[in-house]
């Protein structure tokens, strides 16, 4: 392809990438989507807006905050480099915005990309300091909140385009060859490295196949029916299931679990929910072969952030009758004895692994789903009494998950196995504690996870999970095997203990700054846990020094890390590949700060805090402690 692609239909300008062109043609009609929150003033550009409300004269405070918060932050940091990239934010945005006004309309915006290439990211700690993605996460509801709402609405149009190309032209137009033809037709090959062959749908393109037994999802759609109508069948009278079997709910449920559907919705559960919960192994997940439960889910998930208008309110009506499936399964019913065993032979080893790591990885997405799309009695039910049993059964599989026993000779294909569920382990009990502590954060519900029991290794690098080979594996993690957590075998409660015992010299935060977001938003709510027991303690007056330096050293090691996803494009193809909500650990680490600061102030008075509201359903208490924190426009005295 050529290297500028892009045309406009208008005047002919070329552009680099689809992004370009499409900011490039609100300039012929005159569309201004984004708007100053401060001015109102508006522009054609998201970035331009941002830019501009650093600078917004209608209220000057904000940049003097974040000026002051930033100087306070160099005063504590040994990082000259940093001080220095604090202190020159204010020149380097004037000049921006002078090189910009220069640039013609019909330019490419490869000026625009070498300014963001600076070490100071979107998502670094001082632009983070408006705490916008978490205002906006605890005053809404759906699963659609885990992202951003731009990047959503981003994402959903453009698989929706894809999909109407494929349904227009019948293939992708920029495949080629076997593996990129099956790709655009929603169903991907892997020939695995353990001998078999194997289609898996796990594109957002859709190939129309009628329903019928040539189908090769139209046997899991019975399976699927089947096991719906049983259950609702046999409900209890104190059951949590609602629905009463009749020929509408029937059809509602074949048209739900229907092949195609099953196709779209599966797409929509990796493009837009996967990379906020990369816990499944997407390259070698096989829907003809996955567990009933988790397909059932995964495909519900994908319905609920559906662009299509309809989905969702069709996948609600299932949600209470798919978690009760979930939480019959033959795991939680077995005698505590009998989870600790497992067998001699080290092959049923892996394979009873895989088998409480999946029904752990259902019950994960079954609890959020619930906590952010189910009704007020199932989300506190969720957080209650399921988030209790998911716990139970995460100390029943163990929490010393490692890969200490994985040799680096050769990719064989029992070798990848052995990887694969090991990760997958790891990454489970990983975000069961991640949701632990934001129920903590958001709820003010006490933990029921310590970040003693954290004995798992931090998660492997996202290149080593996404590969798709164990070839590809083996090299990525060869790459992986001189870092300092796969040399020393670091576990991830050993790494909290490490920051929050010193100030870390700068050789030690660069080699901290390789360990991925994952790790560092597990990191930063692992500080939210540990401040949760120190301001419910009768003697936390002298114990914050050890959160604060963990703090301290958190934000020097977040802003020297490098986003695994910085060249990872927006398509259809590749976006399970990006980041989802752990990008905002910098404001889960401001919200830190300010809890701490507020505590040891003194602005939260002892009646105040016997008063407090604990486990509640909503998030209002944290919603208004973040709005009142963004109304002071950070001119509130500097956190130290």
């Amino acid at each position: 392809m050529s290297h500028r692609q892009w045309l406009c239909s208008v005047c002919s300008a070329h552009f680099t990438r689809m992004e370009h062109l499409r900011r490039h043609l609100r300039s012929h009609d005159n569309e201004r989507p984004y708007a100053c929150a401060l001015c109102q003033r508006t522009f054609t550009r998201k970035d331009a807006m941002k830019r501009h409300e650093k600078t917004c004269k209608a209220q000057p405070s904000v940049i003097n905050a974040l000026d002051t918060l930033a100087s306070t932050y160099n005063r504590g940091n040994s990082n000259s480099a940093n001080e220095t990239l604090f202190q020159n934010t204010d020149l380097d945005v004037a000049h921006e915005d002078a090189c910009l006004a220069n640039i013609p309309a019909s330019s490419d915006f490869e000026a625009l990309d070498l300014l963001y290439s600076q070490d100071l990211t979107p998502d670094s700690t001082a632009l983070a300091g408006r705490l916008e993605f978490l205002a906006y996460f605890t005053s809404a509801n759906g699963m659609a909140t885990f992202l951003d709402q731009d990047t959503l609405k981003q994402w959903q149009k453009m698989l929706l385009e894809h999909e109407r190309h494929i349904e227009m032209y019948g293939y992708d137009c920029d495949a080629t060859g076997l593996r990129e033809t099956c790709h655009s037709a929603g169903i991907q090959v892997f020939t695995n490295s353990w001998g078999n062959t194997f289609e898996t749908t796990i594109d957002p393109s859709v190939v129309h196949m009628t329903s019928d037994d040539s189908d090769l999802l139209f046997l899991r759609t019975q399976e699927i029916i089947h096991d719906l109508q049983a259950l609702v069948a046999r409900k209890a009278d104190q059951s949590i299931i609602e629905l009463d079997w009749s020929p509408s709910v029937q059809e509602s449920c074949s048209t739900l679990f229907a092949p195609n559907n099953m196709r779209r919705f599966l797409g929509y559960f990796w493009s837009l929910w996967y990379p906020n919960c990369p816990i499944v192994h997407r390259p070698s997940f096989n829907p003809q072969t996955a567990p009933l439960t988790l397909l059932c889910v995964m495909v519900i998930i994908g319905a609920c952030l559906s662009p299509r208008a309809g989905d969702g309110l069709r996948a609600r009506m299932w949600l209470d009758t798919v978690e009760e499936l979930v939480f019959s399964n033959e795991v939680f019913q077995e005698k505590p004895a009998m989870t600790t065993t497992t067998p001699p032979i080290l092959e049923g080893q892996t394979e009873w692994k895989k088998r409480r790591v999946e029904c752990l990885q259902m019950t994960y997405l079954i609890c959020s789903l619930q906590k952010r799309e189910g009704s007020i009695n199932a989300q506190a039910r969720s957080r209650r009494y399921r988030h209790a049993m998911m716990v139970t059964l995460v100390r029943d599989i163990g929490l010393s998950a490692s890969h200490r026993d994985l040799e680096l000779k050769e990719p064989s294909g029992s070798w990848w196995r052995k990887f694969i569920v090991e990760e997958e382990r790891i990454r489970s009990l990983l975000y069961v504690f991640c949701i632990d502590s934001a129920i903590t954060m958001l709820h003010n519900s006490p933990p029921r996870m310590v970040v003693s029991e954290l004995k798992m290794d931090i998660a492997c690098p996202e290149e080593c999970f996404q590969a798709g080979s164990a070839t590809e594996c083996f090299t990525a993690l060869s790459a992986w095997k001189d870092s300092i957590f796969w040399r020393e075998r670091l576990s991830m409660s050993s790494v909290v203990k490490w920051i929050c015992q010193r100030s870390l010299d700068d050789h030690l935060v660069h080699e901290f700054s390789r360990m991925g977001t994952l790790n560092m938003c597990t990191l930063v709510l692992s500080l939210h846990s540990l401040i949760f027991s120190l301001q419910n303690s009768l003697i936390f007056e002298s114990t914050f020094t050890p959160v604060q330096t963990g703090l301290e050293n958190w934000g020097r090691i977040w802003n020297k890390r490098i986003p695994e996803d910085r060249y990872t494009p927006d398509n259809p193809h590749t976006i399970w590949k990006k980041i989802g909500f752990v990008r905002y650990a910098a404001e889960f680490w401001h919200l830190a700060r300010i809890i701490v600061a507020r505590v040891q102030s003194g602005s939260l008075p002892r009646t105040q805090k016997e008063s407090s509201r604990y486990d509640h359903t909503d998030m209002v208490d944290v919603n208004g402690l973040i709005m009142e924190y963004r109304r002071m426009s950070l001119s509130a005295p500097p956190l130290t």
